[in-house]
């Protein structure tokens, strides 16, 4: 079995029940959410074994989130329980402006999550992984949350990363643009992106251009992803496109990290990098259709069977 560590910020989601502006909003459902903690849900899910470090709060929240991720069989043994601060939470609102978006809400500035450090990475721990986890978003909470994944990536056998940049957390796109490219240096196995990221971090946006620029840059597997339209993966000089599904879509928060979390625990136990992303595909399309980020994630065998419906 693969294992895989992932580090980041595991959040508390509050979703919205009804669609519409949240001023307007009387009843919402609680969710366990966050970048990395969706990327290690899936990749248990797709078969792989997944740790998280990363910090919660030591308060019902933080609780939440220790107990729903270890009963999903994620590995938290590396989460450290901070005193100082609380565990972050975000709001979600659904089909409001545009129908089916959402827009996310964070309440997380200060939070336990924001404050990882290096001291939080196990360098054994990290070590005995098979590959290292992280994104854009732990780039970005705080220059401790950053330096940890340096340290970690500097470790780490192999590195796996997405680029998730979220303008409102960084002070300008050059930063944004400095660190992630930081992140890329040594070389990293998969590399996970979207148009709009590629142009703040190289200044492009074709997907033959990014992986020709990206593959200078050390990445052997580019999964380019192109939202409703579909994803390509890029390795070895080929490329493979999967378009995406039409279904009825509840909320697509979360997609994106379920497909990250399926594909690097499938490519990194060696299935072809054309299957990984039909059934990575498949994982993130259920995700979309439900309230909730990681709930959906299929078994490899209910992603097949997804497939074959379709």
């Amino acid at each position: 079995m693969i294992r895989l560590v992932a580090l980041g910020e595991p959040l508390v989601q509050l979703n919205a029940v009804t669609p519409g502006p949240l001023r307007y909003v009387n009843y919402f459902e609680r969710h366990i959410a966050g970048s990395e903690a969706n990327f290690c849900v899936a990749a248990v899910m797709a078969g792989a074994s997944c740790g998280l470090i990363a910090r919660v709060g030591d308060d019902e929240f933080g609780k939440a989130v220790l107990e729903y991720l270890r009963g999903r069989g994620v590995d938290v043994s590396r989460v450290r329980v901070d005193g100082g601060a609380p565990t972050g939470i975000y709001f979600v609102q659904r089909h409001y402006p545009v129908p089916g978006r959402s827009v996310l809400v964070y309440y997380r500035r200060g939070s336990a999550g924001s404050r990882l450090s290096p001291e939080d990475v196990d360098v054994q721990y990290v070590k005995s992984a098979d590959a290292v986890h992280s994104t854009g978003i732990t780039l970005a909470i705080s220059e401790s949350a950053r330096e940890a994944v340096y340290l970690a990536f500097e470790h780490a056998a192999r590195r796996t990363f997405d680029t998730n940049i979220r303008p409102a957390l960084w002070p300008s796109p050059e930063a944004a643009r400095e660190a992630v490219l930081r992140a890329l240096r040594g070389g990293v196995e998969i590399l996970f992106t979207d148009p709009d990221d590629t142009r703040i971090v190289l200044g492009v946006s074709d997907p033959d251009e990014a992986y020709r620029r990206y593959r200078e840059l050390g990445v052997e597997v580019l999964v380019y992803k192109e939202g409703a339209r579909g994803a390509y993966v890029f390795h070895d000089g080929g490329k493979y496109f999967r378009r995406a599904y039409a279904v009825p879509v509840e909320d697509p928060t979360g997609a994106g990290d379920a497909m990250a979390g399926y594909f690097a625990a499938l490519y990194l136990s060696r299935t072809p990098p054309e299957r990984a992303l039909d059934l990575a595909a498949a994982a993130s399309t259920l995700v979309v259709t439900v309230r909730g980020d990681n709930e959906a994630v299929p078994t490899p065998a209910d992603a097949e069977r997804l497939l074959s419906s379709l």
